[in-house]
């Protein structure tokens, strides 16, 4: 579609819109403890997380209409070939309909990708700055506008773009086995771990390594000798010290 689009493709597409971004706001409630309507559930069992289509990406629109009002915000005027940003759920609608093409991140690109891979392989101890919900938004991204992204992005394929991601994430998900193993042996040692740095680090890797790292603390704590202060310090001291409670923070 080229040019201005008409009232009846507009008004269509409001309503589509409109109701997307309903569905996700209920979905939103209902995790916080809010009922649904009936009509959103196939719309939550599908949809990623809120945050995440929220991010503002850039897209380059070719049709013309006035300022959409959401409830997360006004988004436009749209010219056509004028730039603008809006939250990425939008861009998704108006590529599957063919309204606009969507402008690759920066950190999307294959040569910035490349990058932070190698950063992320020589540097052990940290995470390089990347979004916080950039797994999620790279796949909303490729899903809808795949062979344009891979294009700009300097990528031959699509699949070429993907296997860039993936060695990404993969430097990633070491470094945070390497971390869990850390803290293992800190257990093992009969030391009590108080907390554990992740900066940087997106969402999806912290969700995925929550559940699994607490409940490993818990089966080391569980399974510790229950005297205090660590092997070191008792020996040390020349004998067995006396019990404590461990202290522990999430």
């Amino acid at each position: 579609m080229s040019g201005e689009a008409s009232d009846a493709e507009i008004q269509e597409f409001l309503a589509r819109a409109g109701a997307r971004e309903f569905c996700a706001r209920t979905a939103t409630n209902s995790r916080a403890g809010a009922r649904p309507g009936r009509g959103c559930a196939r719309e939550r069992r599908s949809a990623r997380p809120p945050q995440a289509e929220e991010t503002l990406v850039r897209v380059v629109p070719s049709f013309q209409h006035d300022v959409l009002r959401f409830v997360t915000g006004n988004y436009g005027p749209f010219e056509p070939q004028e730039p603008c940003e809006v939250p990425l759920w939008l861009a998704c609608l108006l590529r599957k309909r063919k309204m606009c093409t969507v402008e690759a991140p920066p950190w999307l690109r294959t040569e910035a990708l490349e990058q932070t891979r190698d950063a992320e392989t020589k540097d052990r101890d940290a995470f390089q700055a990347l979004p916080a919900h950039y797994v999620e938004v790279a796949a909303l991204l490729l899903e809808c506008a795949g062979d344009d992204l891979a294009a700009a992005c300097g990528a031959a394929t699509v699949s070429k773009l993907r296997e860039c991601l993936a060695d990404v994430e993969a430097a990633r998900v070491a470094k945070v086995r390497e971390g869990m193993l850390a803290v293992a042996r800190q257990a093992c040692a009969d030391e009590t771990t108080f907390s554990v740095k992740m900066n940087g680090a997106s969402a999806m890797e912290i969700t995925t390594v929550r559940g699994q790292l607490l409940a490993a603390l818990d089966a080391f704590y569980a399974t510790r000798p229950r005297g205090g202060g660590g092997a070191k310090r008792r020996a040390a001291a020349g004998g067995a010290a006396p019990a404590r409670t461990l202290k522990r923070f999430k």
